[in-house]
């Protein structure tokens, strides 16, 4: 009878909070976790933190007392449901919230994600964490919660993975060099690319820094959430300061010098109140620097999956495979955030079926966005250039990789021990924890630079790169995987090559009017409150209201020829076809500020400016247009909305 009861409870509890997405449709479903039958520990997992998921959309909040509540008077009235609440709280159990405590904040994050992913996003705000006491049997808990409908699943939250050791390598600081040996960092520093005018957030999650060091800077006290501690699980203080000093150590002189040491570094740790919280931290995080554009997380830690052998990296693999932080990098994603994760030094293959499992991440179909690393072998190193190190994890989820090897870095004092442990430095960091930063290098290098093409003024900056585009972009350009011991369909992706990703970018500008002029700048400098002027999109017309007297045409300036050929005004019949097809005849795309008998179309305009101007009025341009392609003029209007034929 009591588990009849529960059934129609459960359709019922289904029925009414069927979330908002849903509702909508057209949005990608997520993965609902099925429930186990009963609950067991597994070695690896923290007996005495209970991650707790409530359902989406349902309104849980702690009363007084610290005990989750419905503030809707719905849901947790059931007898059942008081008596396990009230258990847990008698035997000295306390909740609090996985996330920060802004609500309504929490809540738009989640909008914004499935806005631009066309996902479902699952409700962050309706995770908790409860610390059970000693003398618990945490299994009976987990029971008697998961039997509850309202709540989505509950279990026992994972230990962290000890952070693996440098690698018996030598040598210098090649991952700045130029491709394919480096990531062409120096190159994208020095090449009139900029670089570091516009300083992104670099934010490193883990734990192990000593952020004493004395090439190193990172903001850390800020990003703790309020009334939490932090400590280390491994008293360390080496592996994560060899990280930042990757990215970010000091361009003075001495030392190292960081990959793309013009950003701002914060410093997450992710080991709060004793209990490994990732999910948390990421929010805090998120909600501090979700205004802030072109931001980029790096996630240094590794996951005990179910190959996990316990006393090795064996079955190490990246912590998405823990459900609610796959939730919680989605949301980053779909708010901007870059995320870069370590693939893991497991030596696994993340194809195989045995991660097919619950909401498979590693199935394309469930990509999460985030830009998944693998550890490749580097110039004079173990095994050839680019090709699988032994460790690393593989498979079609890793999307690129970085240096795991040889990395010379900040901290561990083999390479250098003097002057005591702020003046230490390492030749032999290694593995997914040196690859991952060389690639978060890359992806801010990007950008950086993609920002700054508006110039580098307060306020003279463009909008970032999706997190989608840093993806395709470092994927699509790298230095490819070669083969080595291990064979190219182990795949670990390419090497990024900032010199052949910078050009890859997309442009950056558009048309914007102030006052009946017209110029070419990006969005954020167009609408700045200095001097704000109307912002028409990329290299589009201004409407002829508001700028009546001009219109914005793309500057005429390097490769005109459509089709990709030689410098210069080099057109053929096809490459004309598709300009005038852009500029008068196809008006969906844009060039609505241009018709017919449009008098002015000189790209020499003062307002546009350019270095090789191409002077020609409306007139001169439909008779060209007649005698090439056979009077297409009848497809164009007068200025007056007439017809032209």
């Amino acid at each position: 009878m009591i588990k009849m009861k529960y059934r129609l409870l459960t359709i019922a509890v289904l029925l009414l909070f069927a979330t908002t997405s849903t509702l909508a449709g057209n949005l990608k479903p997520r993965h609902i976790p099925i429930k186990p039958e009963s609950s067991s520990i597994r070695v690896g997992f923290d007996s005495r933190h209970v991650e707790v998921k409530f359902i989406d959309d349902a309104d849980i909040g702690l009363e007084s007392k610290g005990i989750p509540s419905d503030r809707s008077g719905v849901l947790l009235k059931t007898t059942e449901a008081r008596s396990i609440l009230a258990a847990v709280s008698d035997a000295g159990g306390t909740w609090m919230r996985m996330t920060i405590d802004n609500e309504v904040l929490i809540d738009q994050l989640r909008t914004n994600a499935q806005t631009n992913l066309k996902r479902e996003i699952a409700d962050l705000n309706n995770y908790f964490i409860l610390e059970v006491p000693d003398g618990i049997q945490t299994e009976q808990w987990l029971d008697a919660l998961n039997a509850l409908p309202e709540v989505e699943i509950a279990l026992a939250m994972p230990l962290p993975a000890p952070l693996p050791l440098p690698g018996d390598y030598e040598s210098e600081q090649g991952y700045l060099g130029a491709p394919p040996g480096g990531i062409g960092a120096w190159g994208a520093y020095t090449g009139g690319n900029g670089g570091g005018c516009i300083r992104v957030v670099v934010c490193d999650f883990e734990y192990s820094w000593n952020l004493d060091h004395n090439d190193i800077m990172a903001s850390y006290n800020e990003l703790i959430p309020d009334g939490m501690t932090p400590s280390d699980p491994f008293s360390d203080d080496n592996h994560g300061t060899a990280v930042l000093g990757v990215m970010g150590s000091f361009n003075n002189g001495w030392g190292t010098t960081g990959a793309s040491h013009g950003a701002i570094y914060w410093a997450a740790p992710t080991y709060l109140d004793g209990a490994w919280q990732l999910g948390t931290s990421l929010t805090h995080v998120l909600s501090k620097v979700y205004y802030r554009p072109g931001a980029v997380f790096l996630i240094e830690q590794q996951f005990k999956g179910p190959n996990w052998s316990e006393g090795s990296d064996d079955g190490l693999i990246p912590v998405e495979w823990w459900e609610s932080w796959y939730n919680t990098i989605i949301t980053c994603i779909g708010n901007g955030v870059t995320i870069v994760e370590c693939a893991g030094n497991g030596w696994e293959d993340l194809d195989d079926p045995v991660y097919n499992t619950g909401h498979a991440p590693f199935l394309p179909a469930n990509h999460s966005g985030a830009i998944i690393v693998g550890a490749g072998a580097v110039p004079g190193g173990s095994d050839t250039d680019r090709s699988r190190l032994w460790f690393s994890n593989w498979g079609s989820r890793v999307d690129v990789q970085g240096w795991g090897e040889n990395v010379v870095t900040t901290g561990y004092s083999d390479r250098y021990s003097g002057n005591g442990k702020d003046y230490w430095y390492t030749a032999t960091f290694g593995g997914t924890s040196s690859a991952g930063p060389t690639v978060a290098s890359a992806a801010a290098i990007l950008q950086s630079i993609y920002m700054e093409q508006g110039g580098c003024t307060p306020y003279g900056y463009g909008t970032p790169l999706t997190p989608a585009q840093v993806l395709s972009i470092l994927t699509s350009t790298g230095s490819p995987q070669q083969a080595g011991t291990y064979p190219v369909t182990e795949n670990i992706g390419p090497r990024p090559n900032l010199t052949a990703a910078i050009p890859a970018m997309p442009d950056n500008f558009g048309a914007c009017c102030r006052e009946g002029v017209c110029t070419i700048e990006t969005e954020a400098g167009c609408t700045h409150f200095y001097d704000p002027g109307v912002y028409q999109g990329d290299y589009t017309t201004c409407d002829p209201n508001p700028c009546p007297t001009g219109c914005c045409i793309a500057p005429s300036v390097g490769d005109l020829d459509q089709g990709g050929g030689d410098l210069g005004f080099n057109y053929d019949g096809a490459d004309l076809s598709i300009m005038i097809n852009g500029l008068f005849i196809d008006p969906t795309n844009g060039w609505d500020g241009i018709c017919l008998d449009e008098a002015d179309v000189d790209f020499s305009a003062p307002a546009r400016p350019v270095t090789d101007p191409l002077t020609i009025d409306g007139a001169d341009l439909s008779l060209l247009i007649d005698a090439l392609f056979i009077a297409p003029t009848h497809y164009l209007k007068n200025c007056d909305g007439t017809d032209n034929y």
